[in-house]
């Protein structure tokens, strides 16, 4: 049985309504949470009302289950907030509030909807080259919905003006009302709209808090605009319960319309105490003093008691082979079960496991284009991403759009499951395709593939398919190598056979005996001596990402930076650098064997 800390009893002895955790890294928020939701299970005795325990990833959620211990089944709920809003409100009351609206299903985020070029016959998904699949709503200005979307994938999000905000809006509406396909920042807008709305909002607000009168909300700092409007919707509610846990510190997920400001909102609900959770228990107290200088509200974090552990500022020549040699050097020094590589970027993961790919190339045929980013995916690890871009290149071959629902295929004579198992199918072979020629030999290969295959499937002839269509076009960049193109299968290179890599985004909430954090090689202009402390609002992320990176370890932390970056963190962040055991290369791997 665990004791809870001082800071933690305070929480879960609080009789406030609503409850507003600010959760230092490592502070034991998760089992906080898993905590609260046992000692309320005591005394829960209806059949008809549960507990809703929200997060904002399904990682989190898992998190919250493992924690708890066993499976909350009916009436509870544990997920995230998208899928509970989209479940409890936006289903069953979208029509009844708006009826011109088509009846809503998700387009998953992970499905790569801001590829899509068409969602239904003869319906583009772009509008002046912007993407309606990759466009959030981020906030309310004037009465109005602020929409934003990313310029470039590896950009950062970018508000739209008045006039295309709503273009976007007017092609969105016609969507909504023919297709009914919502993304999930539609499905928080929709549900906003429907918990606020003038005749029906009072009662869907009060059945939703007779239906679950305690919320709970994991890693709120990621939670959007209109994620969070739902939930103080119903907070606001004098029946309701609320437990509302996070840190703005660690708010990483504005690409997504998340915004760490919306924190100070929820504190001010009526009937909401602030209580802090400001010591770790993970970080020792080398790492949360460096971690301290890149926390983006001020303050400290209190160290953990009894941790030991090292901070190590590496500054690498060769950052590939350099970092292989480092974690060589770990492996042979140190026994450790939990060891783990970390980058802000993909493409930095990718160049470490020796398997990135230049910039995609389209060839002018859309479903060889969806197959080639299916293999991209599949062989970078990424295995939803992988099948839905398989899905959506069988879908535009046989269909001509993307987003064929379920109800579609069957309406078409086709089994889902079967339509499911020939995605994956087409996936495997075009991924077993011999890479040695140019992206053109292989994408005319791959439309050899998808012609038999999709051919031998419609045996029923209820859809017409004509062979031969699947052809790539001979235009710029059809004869870039295949190797240059698509990420190699070959092993991890050495040093990283047993060692996870991955972003930051996707260690969020995990806890390491040593944490390797690699910052590639940038212009002065994106550096971290420059991005991590900026005043620019758009640049308050990376620092928020590098405190997430630095205080994932309950041993030794190394952040590896360029020598260029090293001379400018020395120049401008000495308080940082101090803060760090700072050495080559040479002399970490010699000091691996005096930890």
């Amino acid at each position: 049985m665990r004791t809870p800390t001082g800071e933690q009893k305070a929480v879960l002895e609080s009789p406030a309504r609503v409850r507003v955790v600010r959760a230092t890294p490592g502070s034991g928020k998760t089992w906080l949470v898993a905590e609260l939701i046992r000692q309320e299970l005591v005394n829960w005795s209806t059949r008809t009302s549960g507990i809703a325990a929200l997060s904002f990833t399904r990682v989190g959620g898992d998190e919250i289950r493992k924690a708890v211990g066993y499976e909350l089944g009916h009436p509870h709920f544990v997920g995230t907030i998208d899928a509970f809003l989209f479940r409890y409100i936006v289903r069953p009351f979208l029509c009844r509030c708006f009826p011109s609206l088509a009846s809503p299903h998700l387009v998953p985020g992970e499905w790569g909807a801001e590829y899509w070029g068409n969602y239904g016959p003869n319906q583009s998904a772009t509008i002046k080259d912007i993407n309606l699949f990759g466009c959030v709503f981020v906030g309310e200005a004037a009465g109005k919905e602020v929409v934003a979307c990313k310029p470039h994938p590896a950009q950062a999000l970018c508000q739209l003006d008045n006039h295309k905000a709503a273009e976007v809006i007017k092609y969105k509406r016609k969507l909504w009302e023919k297709w009914g396909g919502l993304t999930h920042s539609d499905a928080a807008l929709w549900a906003s709209k429907i918990l606020e709305h003038e005749t029906h909002g009072s009662a869907v607000r009060a059945e939703l808090i007779r239906r679950f009168p305690l919320i709970i909300v994991d890693e709120l700092q990621d939670t959007g605009y209109f994620l969070g409007k739902s939930i103080l919707l119903l907070l606001d509610e004098p029946a309701a319960r609320g437990v509302l846990v996070g840190d703005p510190d660690q708010a990483i997920y504005e690409f997504s319309g998340a915004r760490p400001d919306l924190f100070n909102r929820f504190e001010s609900i009526v009937g909401a105490i602030p209580l802090p959770l400001a010591s770790s228990r993970r970080c020792p107290p080398a790492v949360a003093a460096a971690a301290g200088h890149l926390q983006d509200s001020g303050g400290t974090i209190g160290p953990a008691d009894g941790k030991t552990g090292r901070a190590f500022l590496l500054r690498y020549t060769d950052m590939v082979g350099d970092i292989r040699r480092i974690l060589l050097a770990i492996r042979a020094a140190v026994s450790v079960t939990n060891m783990k590589v970390i980058a802000r970027q993909t493409s930095t993961v990718e160049a470490l496991l020796g398997r990135r790919a230049k910039p995609f190339q389209k060839l002018g045929c859309p479903p060889l284009n969806h197959m080639q980013r299916a293999v991209v995916a599949f062989r970078q690890g990424q295995q939803i991403r992988a099948l839905a871009a398989a899905r959506a290149a069988l879908e535009v071959a046989v269909f001509e759009h993307e987003g064929v629902s379920d109800e579609k295929l069957e309406e078409k004579k086709i089994n889902p499951r079967e339509w499911k198992a020939l995605a994956v199918r087409c996936l495997l072979r075009a991924s077993g395709i011999v890479t040695t020629g140019t992206l053109f030999d292989w994408q005319t290969e791959a439309g050899k593939i998808l012609d038999a295959e999709i051919d031998g499937f419609l045996h029923n002839g209820s859809l017409q398919f004509v062979i031969g269509n699947l052809k790539p076009q001979k235009r710029p960049g059809y004869n870039a190598t295949c190797t240059d193109c698509l990420p190699q299968t070959n092993a991890p290179p050495p040093g990283l056979a047993d060692v996870p890599v991955g972003t930051v985004h996707s260690v969020k909430g995990e806890t390491h005996d040593i944490t390797v954090f690699v910052c590639p090689k940038t212009s002065q202009a994106h550096c971290p001596s420059v991005v991590w402390w900026s005043a620019d609002d758009k640049d308050r992320e990376e620092k928020r990402i590098a405190y997430v990176a630095t205080t994932r370890t309950q041993g030794h932390l190394i952040v590896c930076v360029s020598e260029d970056c090293y001379t400018r963190l020395c120049a401008s962040r000495e308080g940082f650098v101090e803060s760090f055991e700072c050495m080559t290369v040479d002399e970490c791997v010699a000091a691996m064997g005096q930890v």
